[in-house]
């Protein structure tokens, strides 16, 4: 079977329009070990979640002179490379994976923006156990596996986070300042919740947000979370389905459209969330809270 990869997920950087932050995931059924095709030199850094825990031997390298592979078959085994050093791939399948990419120019801006050093060495390591790439990566399984694109704000949530664990854990650099003790101004509280209202679909980032607030980005989403309790993209979430229930407790209108206005990707992906937030189906929901009759879809 033959090797597939799914639709990345990207951010640009400058007039360039080059790629600063994408998530892909790469996956083929059953073949046997042959050389994979070798990843372009860049100026950039991958981290490679394996889905599935990944056997003994079924993945190995010739890594800037040094053999390596897999030791141990764990679940979400993290693997973190630099795409400027050569290296030759072997692989057998089934395999499935995700990919974070990273430029070096998104990494020493988040170093810059939390106050430490924009020069790091990563510090390789292959097919270990690493809980915070393990959890990000969980937390957007659904999607993923359903072939949805991620929001510009699920991907500046993640590229900030995976960014700072990368620079701290892997590449040396001190730790970041603490959480600030106060949140967002109330001028900024108001117009951050006034921005993300108007563009449910997540087509604003933590940028745009920050600028807004005359906050660097870092500092913006860390104030926000102390004002209101979560990430921002966490927060747009919850708008979405307040949205979404004023609708299905005022009108008939079909999920579908009640998806789509509230700013998710489709019907199913509106039922997932919904379902998993409060703990029933928008039609359950529908039928509990709204006089009349309803659509029952």
């Amino acid at each position: 079977m033959c090797l597939v990869r799914l639709p990345t997920t990207v951010r640009v950087l400058g007039r360039e329009q080059q790629p600063e932050f994408a998530v892909t995931r790469l996956r083929s059924g059953p073949r046997e070990m042959e050389r994979a095709p070798q990843y372009p030199a860049d100026n950039a850094i991958l981290i490679c979640v394996s889905l599935t825990p990944s056997a003994v031997g079924q993945w190995r390298a010739r890594y800037d002179g040094r053999e390596v592979g897999v030791t141990r078959a764990i679940p979400f085994a993290t693997t973190y490379i630099d795409l400027n050093c050569p290296m030759e791939m072997w692989v057998r399948g089934p395999f499935d994976y995700l990919h974070y990419y990273f430029s070096r120019e998104l990494l020493a801006r988040i170093a810059l923006d939390n106050g430490v050093s924009a020069t790091f060495h990563l510090q390789e390591v292959f097919f270990v156990e690493d809980l915070v790439v393990a959890q990000m990566t969980k937390s957007i399984l659904a999607p993923v596996r359903h072939g949805e694109p991620l929001d510009r704000l699920a991907l500046d949530h993640i590229a900030m986070v995976l960014g700072a664990h990368t620079l701290q854990q892997h590449c040396g650099t001190p730790r970041f300042a603490s959480s600030p003790q106060h949140g967002l101004e109330a001028w900024q509280k108001l117009r951050a919740e006034e921005m993300l209202r108007a563009s449910l679909a997540g087509n604003i980032s933590v940028s745009q947000l920050a600028v807004a607030c005359s906050l660097s980005a870092s500092h913006f989403a860390r104030r926000f979370r102390h004002s209101f309790g979560t990430s921002v993209h966490q927060y747009l979430i919850q708008l979405r389905i307040d949205h979404a229930k004023h609708s299905l407790a005022h009108s008939d209108k079909p999920l579908a459209e009640i998806a789509l206005q509230s700013g998710f990707y489709d019907q199913a992906s509106f039922t997932r969330t919904f379902r998993r937030i409060e703990r029933t189906t928008p039609s359950h929901w529908r039928r509990s809270n709204q006089n009349g009759q309803a659509h029952d879809e």
